[in-house]
């Protein structure tokens, strides 16, 4: 991994979080009904997660997403629950993007797959090309590497959404599109974040954190509240 100085602005979002006791993101309120009526065959998945849905309850609902296409089908489920949070089309979007493909769970099993035996570039790859799944773009595609498990090997995969995109162009001039399915755009995210997570001695999914939560609070977005 290259490496690369830390902005100032990125060292200071670190370093608050840091001295402020490293707090994890909140859970977040989620409309379970409107869920369980949009995959009723994904009600012993729905049904057991909290009502305030947070990145540790998700994480543990894809652990085994390599297992099978099922359960391939199940983890994005609830990724994509937590994704939209509150918002209200989630479920039907998320509907739409796996009807549309017959093969949809075996194409994320196989992500998956290549996610714990190859790491998240290569899973990215085959996410973005041999098993796209249309409508279903990068920053939500994303949300769905994080949170399988992982190849020890290589980066980290991260999510890369546009408040993230937004907050680095805004406050280090450093652009990444969130919209477009890019292998180099995402290795370089990837590379980037790892060097400034080794050189502030955090996680590279914990400086994700911290500027998505940045760009939240600057936004009004619904996960603009105080972490817990």
């Amino acid at each position: 991994m290259a490496k690369a100085s830390v902005p100032p602005a990125v060292a200071r979002l670190v370093g608050d979080w840091q001295a402020g006791g490293q707090p994890r993101q909140q859970g977040i309120r989620w409309p379970r009904a409107r869920w369980l009526a949009a995959f009723p065959e994904s009600a012993d998945a729905l049904e057991a997660l909290p009502v305030r849905l947070d990145r540790g309850a998700v994480r543990a609902a894809c652990l085994g997403a390599a297992d099978s296409p099922d359960a391939a089908w199940q983890a994005f489920v609830v990724v994509m629950a937590w994704g939209y949070g509150t918002v209200g089309y989630g479920a039907w979007r998320t509907a739409r993007i796996l009807q549309r493909d017959a093969h949809a769970p075996e194409r994320l099993a196989r992500v998956a797959q290549q996610l714990a035996e190859q790491g998240a570039l290569d899973a990215y790859g085959v996410l973005g090309r041999a098993c796209r799944l249309r409508g279903l773009g990068p920053a939500f595609g994303t949300k769905y590497l994080y949170f399988c498990p992982q190849s020890p090997a290589g980066p980290r995969a991260l999510i890369l959404d546009r408040l993230v995109a937004r907050w680095l162009a805004k406050n280090v001039s450093i652009s990444f599109n969130p919209g477009f399915w890019s292998l180099k755009t995402y290795g370089r995210y990837l590379d980037l974040l790892g060097s400034w997570a080794e050189a502030l001695g955090a996680g590279s999914d914990e400086v994700e954190w911290c500027i998505f939560q940045a760009e939240s609070g600057t936004t009004g977005n619904q996960w603009a509240t105080a972490p817990t």
